[in-house]
């Protein structure tokens, strides 16, 4: 039986054995360090979106120190602006003194479940379903199975979900439908073959007769498992055509999702798992295709204890890797531009490799105004802050539209979900235009289908 929070309450490793009210006592410190300057309001999407003083960092900041030092009460009202931040760090890079209102945010969210205690669903998808991942994966099953169905649509129309949870009906509508199978039930057909590393149950795909590429731990993350399969089964066919051997363990979810609400205990029960399971490998690279996941499992160098550092120092993204191997050509070039994910590109500092790949593989590139822009998604924001993210979704549309391109390539799920939806939903700002989001992975896989077909093609004239 996976332990709870409750389990683990106060074992959280920051910095070197913090507990969680650790935590808020160095954002309280660092907090002290934001001297109202205003440099922060340009590059805040929520300010930029609602003008409002206590939606930009300097404004969250003072909200936060005075919570944090025990001067107000954070009472739901108060905290709407807490948690309506997009935790997208670009307050961060522009700042004088880098202060890391993502963190503070965190500590002050931390402590606003502390007093009010957490809500039934939150301790039921971060206590019981992220951390049992063959239950989380038989309530993604039937969710998948009501969406292709119909039945969760029908739903949705007859208000149903509004009268469960007014949130259910947005959500329903992020997603035209969802894989038949997930990326985990794919492995096998792909060439994996089950095998133990120590106690650890694994799935391995063996590197080509000849092939020296890396030993990689490849960490499949929540949304591309459930949600956008095709680019982790991409990712992992560019990896393993560039000579890779791609172990798979039994991990479970990186533990964003509960550290970015605030609770951390629940994010540490994750990230010990996660930090003993990948430990055991003995891989040279732990690889995702999610920028999120790589962005916090890089964190768990502060959030693991000494053997979190060790782990975090092995992990990189999956375009990291791939700008290292041959990249195939696509038969037909296609202009791409290219959006950054938020973690991806501040948290991970991975901005070049994306870009460097595209141009690699045939593409034109044509670069985005404000391409490292939150698009809104931030994992579950589109849902449970669904007006807001629309908001900011549409000045990113409004962006890809100007660049005049029909592909939108970037490289995290949450954010293909987002721009999917966005593509839909501003089909007027568009102009009408079809646009197809893909990740980076997937133009890769395109062109060695095209590399592979010529090849198939060539073969078959010297035959004749």
């Amino acid at each position: 039986m996976p332990k709870t929070p409750e389990d683990n309450a106060g074992a959280m490793k920051v910095g070197g054995g913090h507990a969680p009210e650790g935590i808020e006592r160095a954002a309280a410190d660092e907090l002290l360090r934001c001297n109202r300057c205003g440099f922060c309001v340009e590059s805040c999407p929520t300010y930029r979106a609602t003008f409002h003083e206590l939606f930009v960092a300097r404004g969250r900041n003072r909200l936060a120190g005075k919570a944090l030092d025990g001067e107000v009460e954070i009472d739901d009202e108060l905290a709407e602006p807490l948690f309506q931040c997009l935790l997208c760090e670009a307050c961060t890079n522009v700042c004088r003194s880098s202060v890391k209102t993502a963190e503070a945010m965190v500590a002050a969210r931390h402590g606003y479940w502390k007093a009010k205690g957490r809500p039934a669903a939150m301790r039921m998808v971060f206590d019981r379903l992220l951390p049992n991942p063959r239950l989380m994966a038989r309530v993604m099953k039937l969710l998948a199975t009501g969406k292709r169905s119909g039945l969760s649509t029908l739903a949705r129309r007859l208000g149903l979900l509004r009268w469960i949870n007014a949130r259910l009906e947005g959500a329903e509508g992020l997603v035209e439908t969802m894989p038949s199978t997930f990326l985990r039930e794919r492995l096998a057909g792909m060439g994996f073959e089950r095998s133990r590393e120590g106690e650890e149950t694994t799935m391995v795909w063996r590197r080509k007769e000849g092939a020296d590429g890396p030993r990689i731990a490849y960490f499949i993350g929540c949304g591309t498992n459930f949600q956008i399969p095709d680019a982790g089964e991409a990712a992992m066919r560019v990896l393993h055509a560039g000579g890779c051997e791609i172990v798979v363990a039994e991990h479970v979810c990186c533990g964003l999702p509960p550290y970015s609400y605030g609770d951390l205990e629940a994010a540490e029960v994750l990230i010990e798992r996660n930090v003993r399971t990948l430990g055991a490998l003995g891989c040279d690279y732990i690889v995702a295709e999610c920028g999120s996941c790589t962005s916090f499992l890089r964190k768990y160098g502060q959030l693991g204890g000494e053997e979190g550092k060790a782990l975090a120092e092995k992990v990189r993204d999956f375009t990291e890797i791939a700008a290292g191997l041959e990249v195939p050509k696509l038969r037909d070039p296609m202009r791409v531009t290219y959006h950054d994910p938020c973690h991806l590109v501040r948290g991970a500092g991975v901005r070049d490799e994306p870009r460097e790949l595209l141009r690699r593989a045939g593409c034109e590139l044509v670069e985005l105004n404000e391409a490292d822009w939150c698009c809104g998604g931030a994992g579950t924001y589109n849902i449970m802050h669904p007006e807001l993210s629309l908001a900011i979704l549409e000045r990113k549309m409004r962006n890809i539209a100007e660049t005049g391109v029909e592909v939108v390539a970037t490289a995290c799920p949450s954010c293909i979900i987002q721009l999917r939806y966005g593509a839909r939903r501003f089909a007027d700002v568009l102009g009408g235009r079809k646009i197809e989001v893909l990740h980076v992975a997937e133009v890769l896989a395109r062109a060695a289908e095209d590399e592979a077909s010529e090849m198939a093609d060539e073969g078959a004239m010297c035959q004749t």
